[in-house]
C-alpha cells in the first residue's frame, strides 16, 4: 500500500482523512507482514496515538469494504489483513516464533488449471499457507 496514492485515492473520493485513518494507512504501509485489528490498536497505541479497539476495527473494515486492504487468515480464530496491492503471495508461519514471511511464486496456478480441466471447475481464487519452523528457531 502506497501511503501518499492511498491518501490522494482518498481525497479523490471524497472520504475524510482523519488521524486515526492516516495512521492506520502508514502502519499497513511500512509493514510487510498480515496485521490484525489487535496488532493494528497496540501499533498505534506504542506511537501515541489513543485509539479503542472499536474504532480501529471499523477503520480496517472501511479500508477492507473499499478494497484497500484484504483478509488473510494466519492463525485459527483471528483474522489479519494486509494491503490488496500486493502481488499475489502466499505466507510462510512459524509456529515457534510466530514470524511471516512472503513466498510470490505459486505453484497453485498448475492445479487451477489441473482442476479445471478434470473437473470443469473454475478457481477463481485460493488461500495457501505453510506452517512450520524457521530457520532461526530451528536452529535453537
Amino acid at each position: 500500500m502506497n501511503y501518499e496514492l492511498t491518501l490522494s485515492s482518498f481525497q479523490d473520493k471524497g472520504y475524510r482523512i482523519t488521524k486515526v485513518r492516516r495512521e492506520i494507512v502508514r502502519l499497513f504501509s511500512n509493514y510487510s507482514t498480515p496485521l490484525s485489528t489487535k496488532q493494528v490498536a497496540k501499533k498505534l497505541s506504542e506511537n501515541s496515538i489513543s485509539v479503542n479497539h472499536a474504532t480501529v476495527y471499523r477503520e480496517v473494515q472501511f479500508l477492507l469494504k473499499n478494497s484497500y486492504l484484504t483478509k488473510v487468515y494466519i492463525h485459527p480464530k483471528q483474522i489479519s489483513y494486509e494491503p490488496s496491492d500486493l502481488r499475489h503471495h502466499h505466507h510462510l508461519i512459524c509456529e515457534v516464533c510466530g514470524n511471516i514471511d512472503n513466498v510470490t511464486n505459486c505453484l497453485a496456478n498448475e492445479l487451477e488449471e489441473d482442476i479445471l480441466k478434470k473437473k470443469g471447475f473454475k478457481v477463481e481464487r485460493h488461500i495457501l499457507e505453510f506452517y512450520g519452523i524457521c530457520k532461526k528457531c530451528k536452529q535453537k
